[in-house]
C-alpha cells in the first residue's frame, strides 16, 4: 500500500499527538485518583484504564505506519 509523503507525515504527527494526549490524560487520572481520599488506594486504575485506551490506538497506528512505509 502506497500513500503520499504528505499523508505519511500527517500519520506520524497524529501518532505523536496521540502519544502526548495519552500521557497527559493518564497523568491527570493518576493525580485525580491519588488526591481523592476515598479511592486513593486505587491509583493504578488511573494508569490502566486511560493508558490501555491510548496504548491500543498507538500500537495499531504504529503498525499501520510501518505497513504503509514498506
Amino acid at each position: 500500500m502506497k500513500v503520499s509523503e504528505k499523508m505519511y507525515r500527517f500519520l506520524e504527527q497524529f501518532l505523536r499527538c496521540l502519544i502526548y494526549v495519552g500521557i497527559g490524560h493518564t497523568a491527570f487520572e493518576v493525580v485525580t485518583i491519588w488526591r481523592t481520599p476515598e479511592v486513593s488506594d486505587f491509583w493504578y486504575y488511573g494508569l490502566a484504564v486511560p493508558g490501555l485506551y491510548y496504548l491500543v490506538a498507538v500500537v495499531v497506528l504504529t503498525l499501520f505506519i510501518m505497513f504503509v512505509k514498506k
